[in-house]
Formats: C-alpha cells, structure tokens, sequence
C-alpha cells in the first residue's frame, strides 16, 4: 500500500494489485500454461454459427504444438507473428502460442486494404503471417511488398494454388516436434516488463497506424483487474460474447480474461441480427462487451424483444463514447442494475478506469484498475487539479505502454519524463474519484469503436487531382458515434461533386474510414500560423447549420 505521506497532491491511486498480477518474477507465459491446465476439460470456446466447440485443454494441447513448430521453424523471443482473420476458434491459439515462447504476437486488422496490411506488416515485420481464406489474396498481395515475411499460415483447407508459400495450419500442427505434449511441455520464462508481448495497432493524430508495444508485464496488470471483484467480475460461470474483434485491444484483452478467467466465450465472426440475439439466447450469454453502435440497437430495436435476454447480467460499453440515453433505455429493456462503462486506450494497455457493477452512475467510466495512478491537468499550466476541474487525463503506472515500435519521438511526444501517460484526452474526476469524460484534445474520430485518423483521409484525398487542400473531422452520429466529413478546397475550374470524392476516397480505405459524413465544399480551410487545421472551427460551423 502507497503511504499517505507518499502520495503527490491531487493524484488517485487505484486498488492494490489482485493475486494475478503478483508475478514480478514471472512472464504472462508460465501463468497463462498453469491456468489453461487448471480449466482442464471445461468448454472455453464455441463457434456460434456452427456450433463447434474448444474446450481448455483443447487450446492448452494445440497452443503447445504451435509453440513447438514455431520453434523448430527458428523463431525465438522477440520475432513477430501476425494474425489476420475474422474472429473464430483458432484465433487463440497462436496468440497463446507466442506468450509460451516471447515471440510478439502482432494482429492485422482483416477489412484492411492491401497497402494497410503492408503499412502495418512493416511496423513490425513478422516473420509468419496466420490468415483465414477470406484474405488470404490480399495477404499474398501484401507479402510479395514485405520481404521479411517467410511464410504464410493459413487456418482454412484450401487447394487453391497461391503466388507464395502457404502452410494449412493442421498441417503445422502435424509437425510439431514430439516433445510438444502439453503435459511435458515448459514455457519460457522472461523478464515480464521487457519482453514484448503484442503490438496493437493504433491510429494517431498525424496519420496512418504506430505499433503500440505492450510487455508481459503491462498484460499482466491488465488481467489483475479481472480477479477484482470490485472491477471486471468475471468468473469460470459466466458465458461472455465473443463479437468485439479480436485483433482489436478490446477484443485481444477479452481473449486473454478468458483464458486466465476460465468463462465461456461464444464467438461470432460479423454481427448480424438475429444470429447476435439468437446466440444470447441459445447459449445464454451472461456478459457482453459492447460498442456504442451495438448500445443502440439493443436500445431501439424491435426484434430484441422477440429473443430471451433474460441470462444478461453484465454490460460492458467502451472503445467510443455512449450516451446517456442509450445507456439507461438499455438498462431498462435488459432489466441490468446498470450498464458499466470503462476507459481507457491501447497505450495504458486496453483499460485503465471501470465502473463497478454496484454503480448507479451511468455518467462515469469508472474508478482507477488495480495498481494504477491518475491525474487531471490544467490545459494552460500542466498542474495537478482537484477534483471537478476539467483538465488532461493523464495515467501511470505498470499498464504504461513499452512504447511505439521503433518510434522513440512519438513515444517521448505521449510519456513524459516522469513516466505519465499525457492521453490528450479531457475530463475530470469527482470526490469519490469516478472518473468522466468531457472530450478530447485529440483529433481521432470514433466510427463504431474504430479509430479513424483525419490526417490520413486528408493526405488521401489531397491525392485527388482536383483537390487543392482538405480538412476532415467527425460529425456526431448516435448510431455509430461519429461519422467521417471532408472539407474540400477544389483546384481553380475542377469540375468534381461530392460522389468523386466519397468514391475516390472509398476505393483507397477500409470500410470504417469511408467518408460516411459526407464532403462540403469550401473557399478556404482554416489553419493557425503554423498551417495545422484548425478543426475547431470547422465542428463549430457544423453545429451551427443544426
């Protein structure tokens, strides 16, 4: 525990690390190996749409073959694999796999476009890719840019002849080394604050994705929230939804409580309505992690009442802002105590603030998780402020990223010299230290949980031969939280409407970068001295139109 006299003023200190997080001495590898033993035989995953099952001992047996083959394929601590696919059974295991042997586990966005799968492939230049067959092509397309990449891993049978070496997944599996039995396998043990564990890929204010590296160490702080009771509140009974993508930090942290937890997850590789509800309703779901888009239609749909809801206990929202009226027509329709919200953000290692389930405060995401520090800043003087004060969320603590892979200026530009995580976004806390947020001093637009990045769209846009300069911003949208909108400034006599634009930018992106907003021609687009948007401006004229 942190002495009164130690404490800085105007700093909160979250609770004493749990159990799970103890492990100074001891890498996620050798924990998540004894936990998986310790399920045994219990049910851990199931395929939704089919009905397949997985159960613990299943993904203890096939995480120690893929350690094993990896090894004997020369990959050893510190090389990288990537995982690009929808969200399905064997999504888990090299994820585990590489925890067993410190190789960094890197995960690809599947609806990328072809030059996104190289951008991010050269973040981290893995040496093996796993893919499903739904992008195996645009993988293929990618690794013929991306010289690093020695082999591709695919989970799906397919006799299809490919353009580069592709390995059935089964078939790496076969030829493991015979000692890969899980019950004489040993992990490898690290130093858990600096063997990397995964690199998550996350937006930034200046364009396209930075490698967000997380250590064994940051992992483990982040599960030790999940034998909190006060915090995430899972246990080896409950039977949580698998929908949130897996590649996302949301979606990985998810994976990683499920394994060390020990409660059902049912996974769905795409939301789709009445398969969604169906599923809660056949496999009586207990938890489910959600997005605001998602909030929304079980708040307003009328096939939800259609479907027993009745199992839900626990709703988490996070990756984006959800409002107020979402959130209560939710708790009222489900008949929850509430809906809990959380904060937080790749670079503090997925959450660093959740409310509990006892909260009656729908406003708030929550108090600080196990072992972390927060601070609000005045905007002007960078000074600690008291409660109530709106200011810069800053965090603290072992859930501090390691940094941006091989990008020490950005790493420098968010953690100061004392070790604080400046978020850039704002909000304040109250006296019983709940904290809230009012905004954020950070341009990333929130389509669907999804960070969408301005500069990249505009550098996109100002591709166009008939654009002379562009802004772009997120226009608010209850539905999907924001909505891209481009500012166009047209070349002198250009002749383009908004549709050359919404299809020219469309057939550069992915889905969730579309410009869904819509494009308003302008005279000019307005910048301060050192030519940076001013973006203010521009959300202020729109919220004058309405």
């Amino acid at each position: 525990m942190i002495c009164s006299e130690m404490k800085e003023p105007n700093v909160l200190y979250g609770p004493l690390p749990s159990a799970f997080s103890n492990h100074a001495n001891e890498s996620l590898s050798t924990l998540m190996y004894a936990k998986l033993k310790q399920h045994g035989t219990k049910v851990s995953q199931i395929d939704g749409v089919t009905g397949k099952q997985q159960t613990f001992k299943d993904i203890l047996n096939s995480s120690c073959l893929l350690a094993s083959s990896l090894k004997s394929r020369g990959l050893i601590p510190g090389d990288v694999l990537s995982i690009c696919c929808e969200n399905r059974l064997e999504f888990t295991i090299p994820v585990v796999a590489a925890l067993y042997i410190g190789v960094v586990c890197a995960p690809i966005n599947p609806s990328y476009t072809t030059d996104e799968i190289v951008h991010a492939l050269t973040i981290s230049k893995p040496k093996i890719i796993f893919c499903s067959a739904r992008v195996l092509a645009s993988i293929c397309e990618a690794v013929r840019k991306c010289k690093f990449v020695s082999e591709i891993v695919l989970f799906d049978e397919n006799e299809e002849s490919m353009p580069f070496k592709v390995t059935f997944y089964s078939k790496l599996l076969e030829s493991a080394p015979q000692a890969s039995d899980a019950s004489v396998f040993e992990p490898m043990k690290f130093d858990s604050r600096h063997q990397t564990a995964v690199v998550l890929c996350s937006s930034g204010t200046t364009g396209l994705p930075k490698g967000v590296m997380l250590s064994h160490a940051n992992l483990e702080a982040f599960v030790g929230a999940g034998g909190n009771t006060r915090q995430l509140n899972l246990s080896a009974k409950d039977t949580i939804m698998g929908l949130v993508p897996f590649f996302h930090g949301y979606g990985y942290g998810m994976i990683l409580n499920c394994m060390l937890l020990g409660p059902k997850c049912v996974i769905l590789p795409k939301f789709e309505e009445n398969l969604f509800l169906s599923t809660i309703e056949k496999y009586k779901v207990t938890v489910l992690p959600m997005v605001p888009p998602l909030m929304v239609f079980l708040a307003k749909h009328p096939l939800v009442d259609k479907f027993d809801m009745s199992s839900v206990r626990n709703v988490f929202v996070g990756a984006a802002p959800c409002s107020l009226d979402t959130i209560n027509a939710v708790s009222r329709r489900l008949k929850l105590k509430g809906v809990r919200q959380a904060y937080g953000m790749t670079e503090l290692s997925i959450a660093i603030t959740v409310s509990s389930m006892d909260s009656n405060n729908p406003l708030t995401v929550g108090k600080l998780v196990a072992g972390a520090e927060g601070k609000v800043v005045d905007l002007e003087t960078g000074k600690n402020v008291g409660p109530n004060v709106v200011g810069e969320l800053c965090f603290r603590g072992p859930h501090i990223m390691q940094g941006y892979y091989d990008n020490p200026n950005a790493t420098a530009n968010i953690i100061d010299k004392n070790g604080w995580l400046h978020t850039g976004d704002i909000g304040y806390y109250d006296e019983q230290e709940n904290f809230y947020i009012v905004d954020r001093l950070k341009e990333l637009i929130k389509y669907k949980g999804y960070q969408v990045a301005p500069a990249e769209l505009e550098g996109v846009i100002l591709t166009h031969p008939g654009v002379k300069d562009a802004a772009v911003i997120g226009i608010p949208d209850e539905s999907s939280g924001e909505l891209p909108k481009a500012f166009v400034v047209k070349q002198p006599g250009a002749k383009i409407v908004e549709k050359d634009i919404v299809d020219y930018v469309k057939g550069k992106v992915s889905s969730q970068k579309r410009l869904r907003g819509g494009v308003e021609f302008v005279s000019a687009i307005p910048r301060n001295p050192s030519g940076k948007v001013l973006r203010r401006i521009l959300r202020d004229g729109i919220k004058s139109k309405l």
